[in-house]
């Protein structure tokens, strides 16, 4: 079960500038709710869940909207831990 959650630098700017454009942040919440619960079903039908290829294995991906994802992966390092990398358009991701 994950337990704690970190941010990185590159999230916390994305997130700022997604509450400035007024995006619908309780989505967000909404979808870290899931992750931490390892809701994986939910998360296919309702956010798009996927993992990526190439030179992004082992970072995951949902769609929060159309053009507003979160970019996340899940560290083991004393304990589970979800790290969020990154949100915002493609253009930007």
């Amino acid at each position: 079960m994950i337990k704690t959650y970190k941010t990185t630098a590159r999230f916390d700017r994305s997130l700022k500038k997604l509450a400035r454009k007024h995006y619908d942040l309780k989505r967000l919440d909404t979808a870290l709710k899931l992750i931490l619960a390892e809701d994986h079903e939910t998360l296919k039908h309702r956010f798009d869940w996927h993992m990526l290829s190439g030179n992004l294995t082992g970072i995951n991906e949902i769609h929060l909207d159309k053009d507003w994802l979160l970019l996340y992966k899940i560290t083991n390092e004393h304990e589970l831990t979800l790290l969020l990398l990154n949100t915002g358009g493609h253009d930007i991701l």
